[in-house]
């Protein structure tokens, strides 16, 4: 029984991919928190809807800013090391925001709050690159996102609660305190390398390293020109930066959208804000698991990811269009929640893609595609007041994010997920 169990590979790496749930989940309901607190932080300091677009333009500003130098140095000093100082620094900005007492105040808090951000998830997907073997990776990277998701839904219902209970002041520290708690956790047990862990053995070691990257070697500098070049990393930079604008929408706009064009009260606005965010925690889950299962069915990676690319951003743009047609609000978050969930089927396999095809510097390919999302995020808060002011409605922005969608479709068809960086195509 003993040699019997001692063959057995351990499941350590589950418990990691647990922890960086958690750390995804706590980043959106950080992140979510000020969408919903848009109006009353709009009532305390006296703010126009274009000077708090500002508010959530300067996060994104500093955090694309950041983004690649902070995951650069992930691949550099190692996953744990930065994932405490960048998940730490968050937090502690996140109770900063509900100390602000000015626009200005409050820009410079968030223009930090961004730039410690930065680099969170590319980290965290480099960790995943490094713990779990190739054929668990796109189930992983959605184990990752729907954390996020997950964040995102629960955090407006919950940040009404707390708002109408103590206040949105108080609201950004609880959720500041959530964080903290997992740095904690994530010095006290995590290990980057797997060797290094306790709980893992040989079996699960020999498991985890079926196409695991190493670190870089000392001294190794990054192959900053074929990054840039390699076509398979221009297009998912270019996927990502069209499905960064419609996304983007429901963690700023959303319950003011609902308010606005729909009469909801705050409460009900918070409840079916959630929602798409909920609907794209499924969403993640399913992309990673579906591309994972067509892939072992059909023994091509590209199969099994560029299938579940494109028909994510086609559903999606078909989502975003029916909203503009949605004459109540059940209605247009029924479609708001289709777009999101099938979008965020494709996150899985754009992640799992990029840290597979960087190679050894997969931290470094993934904040170079993620500043796609920040260039992309910088525009989509600002963009959207000015098309709601311009149209007298929220329903151009959703057109303009279906146009979005669909390119973002037609370039997972060239796609190539065996190409990488630093080593031979796989099959």
């Amino acid at each position: 029984m003993i040699a019997g169990a001692a063959l057995r590979p351990t499941r350590t790496r589950y418990a990691v991919v647990l922890l960086v749930y958690f750390a995804a989940f706590i980043t959106y309901l950080d992140r979510v928190c000020i969408s919903v607190a848009t109006p009353a932080i709009e009532r305390d300091l006296g703010l126009s809807e274009i000077q708090f677009a500002w508010v959530f333009t300067v996060f994104y500003i500093a955090y694309g800013v950041f983004e690649i130098p902070t995951a650069w140095l992930g691949d550099r000093w190692g996953q744990r090391r930065m994932l405490i100082r960048i998940v730490g620094c968050w937090s502690l900005f996140t109770v900063f925001t509900g100390m602000a007492r000015s626009l200005s105040m409050l820009l410079m808090t968030r223009t930090v709050f961004g730039a410690a951000e930065a680099g969170a998830f590319p980290t965290l997907s480099r960790t995943l690159s490094r713990w779990l073997p190739f054929d668990e990776r796109s189930r992983a990277n959605g184990i990752m996102w729907m954390g996020a998701r997950s964040g995102g839904a629960l955090a407006p219902p919950i940040a009404v609660a707390m708002i109408t209970l103590i206040g949105w002041r108080f609201a950004f520290a609880v959720f500041g305190l959530a964080g903290l708690l997992w740095c904690v956790v994530c010095m006290l047990w995590f290990r980057e390398e797997p060797a290094d862990h306790r709980s893992v053995n040989g079996e699960e070691l020999r498991v985890i390293r079926l196409g695991a990257a190493p670190p870089p070697q000392a001294g190794e500098r990054v192959p900053w020109k074929t990054l840039l070049l390699n076509p398979t990393m221009i297009a998912l930079f270019c996927s990502y930066f069209a499905s960064g604008f419609g996304f983007q929408f429901f963690v700023t706009w959303l319950p003011t959208y609902l308010m606005r064009e729909h009469g909801l009260t705050l409460q009900k606005s918070g409840v079916l804000a959630g929602l798409p965010l909920a609907a794209g925690a499924v969403g993640c889950l399913m992309g990673g698991v579906i591309a994972d299962w067509i892939t072992r069915r059909t023994g091509s990676v590209t199969i099994g990811r560029r299938s579940v690319g494109v028909s994510g951003f086609l559903l999606g743009a078909v989502g975003y269009a029916a909203a503009m047609y949605g004459q109540s609000a059940g209605a247009a978050i029924a479609f708001l929640a289709l777009a999101s969930g099938a979008h965020d089927l494709t996150l899985p396999v754009l992640w799992a893609t990029t840290t597979d095809a960087g190679g050894r510097f997969g931290g470094t390919a993934a904040g170079f595609v993620n500043f796609a999302s920040s260039l992309s995020a910088m525009l989509a808060p600002l963009s959207a007041a000015l098309l709601q002011r311009m149209f007298g409605s929220f329903h151009a922005v959703f057109f303009t994010a279906a146009v979005m969608y669909l390119f973002g479709a037609a370039l997972w068809l060239i796609i190539d997920p065996r190409k990488s960086l630093s080593t031979e195509g796989r099959s």
